[in-house]
């Protein structure tokens, strides 16, 4: 081969070589790109935690009174922010609908409030470990003089049941009560509201956990019953909602109120609101014989 040809294919080569190194480094990712932050890395730089909340007294309420948030959740978390140092900034109110989409778009870090854990919310965000259960029971009208011997008296066209928007509870309704109509109240409306549609006589029933029930009869006694009280329709970890892909961040939250709840504390946040013997509860490690 001539040297002019052979120095005509070594640059050829070359340029090619050199277009490939130019294009793969035009098409590859900069070094000096930022990462998106994570929640857990969010948190820790500036030493907060937004959390969104839903009403649902006694989980979480505000005080009419005072207008100070109180409830469960809200004192448990409270407590792990002063564990971890972190001061806990109560953002905005969500609705039930709405929760799981603020949550996954950072619009807060974690929704705090306390939410009865369904299959809805587990394909979309993770969770915290829960601590509580809440048993479901049904509830109707004190002075209603009809008689329901079981359940399923009520799986019927010619009742109605009331429910929120977005709660959790319309999975229980749905499936024990397919063909009872529906009432539906706004994703922002609380148990109180539910009961009053079922006084009013708008709807004949309603499905919900005796602890919220019981925050409203302690104030208003002798309006509702539980219909069947050794038949509760299902029974709902209680948790709070987090970021679906920071497995850090949900570490943290759940050691922490690991920590609340085997040190005692959550015994005392329960008897503060009356409701020491109103959810299920986690067994206590216990010794093992040798």
């Amino acid at each position: 081969m001539k040297i002019s040809h052979v120095l005509l294919v070594v640059g050829l080569s070359a340029a090619v070589a050199f277009g490939t190194v130019r294009y793969v480094a035009s098409t590859a990712p900069s070094s000096g790109a930022a990462a998106k932050e994570s929640t857990f890395e969010r948190v820790t730089r500036t030493g907060t935690i937004r959390c969104g909340y839903s009403v649902w007294n006694p989980l979480f309420y505000i005080d009419p009174q005072t207008n100070e948030k109180r409830g469960i959740f809200h004192d448990m978390m409270e407590e792990v922010g002063t564990r971890l140092g972190l001061k806990i900034v109560w953002q905005e109110e969500i609705g039930w609908g709405m929760v799981t989409e603020s949550v996954r778009n950072g619009r807060v870090d974690m929704a705090c409030a306390g939410y009865w854990l369904n299959p809805a919310r587990i394909k979309l965000v993770a969770t915290s470990a829960p601590q509580l259960y809440s048993p479901l029971y049904v509830w109707g009208r004190q002075d209603d003089p009809r008689h329901f011997n079981n359940p399923e008296e009520l799986n019927s066209d010619k009742v109605t049941v009331v429910q929120t928007e977005g709660s959790a509870e319309i999975q229980s309704v749905a499936k024990r009560f397919p063909k009872a109509k529906v009432l539906s109240l706004p994703e922002l409306d609380t148990i109180s509201d539910e009961i009053e549609t079922l006084l009013t006589k708008k709807a004949d029933f309603l499905v919900a956990d005796a602890s919220s029930v019981s925050t409203y009869t302690a104030r208003n006694p002798g309006k509702i019953k539980n219909l069947f009280p050794s038949q509760a329709m299902n029974v709902y970890p209680t948790v709070m909602l987090l970021p679906p892909d920071d497995l850090r961040f949900k570490e943290v939250i759940d050691d922490t109120l690991r920590n609340v709840e085997y040190d005692g504390t959550l015994d005392d946040i329960l008897k503060k609101y009356g409701k020491e013997h109103s959810y299920l509860r986690n067994p206590l490690p216990v010794n093992r014989a040798p």
